[in-house]
């Protein structure tokens, strides 16, 4: 499945983790209608804030976690 299926498919309050590798690259969280991202730092470390998105432009968070190296 791809990461538009999975950020889709989240519900109010619940989180999906967008692998990159063992670790993770995002963490993305779905509330009131907004997603919030989360950077996973790479070598370890509490994922960071970075963004937070309307539920309308999930193009646009893809988008922007792609980005990330």
């Amino acid at each position: 499945m791809n990461a538009k299926q999975e950020i889709l498919k989240l519900k109010d309050g619940e989180c999906w983790i967008w692998p990159e590798s063992d670790y993770g690259k995002a963490e993305i969280w779905y509330k009131n209608e907004t997603y919030f991202v989360f950077e996973i730092p790479q070598f370890g470390g509490q994922p960071m804030y970075s963004y937070s998105f309307n539920k309308n432009n999930i193009d646009g968070l893809i988008h922007q976690v792609n980005l990330w190296t």
